[in-house]
């Protein structure tokens, strides 16, 4: 059969403990570093924030209710795309 379609979007969390008051960022990538445009972050169900210029989300402070799980859409290749979800758990 075909090959499975690469994930065109990452979303990349810091590695290790997420404490509350610190300052996180998170990073949409595309997929080989092609840019991504008009980047969406998503949380759960809700619409979180457009970054029409960025790709980054910055969680500052960090908060408890940061926790969850997170994910990003954006135009990857003249495609619309979407990364798997990223959970985020808040100590």
């Amino acid at each position: 059969g075909p090959p499975c379609p690469p994930d065109w979007l990452v979303l990349q969390v810091p590695a290790g403990a997420l404490l509350e008051g610190d300052t996180v960022t998170l990073r949409c990538r595309g997929w080989k570093d092609n840019p991504v445009t008009t980047v969406l972050f998503f949380t759960d169900a809700k619409d979180l924030s457009v970054s029409p210029n960025g790709t980054e989300l910055s969680l500052s402070p960090l908060q408890l209710q940061n926790s969850g799980r997170y994910r990003c859409g954006g135009w990857v290749l003249s495609e619309v795309s979407q990364s798997a979800s990223v959970t985020v758990t808040v100590h």
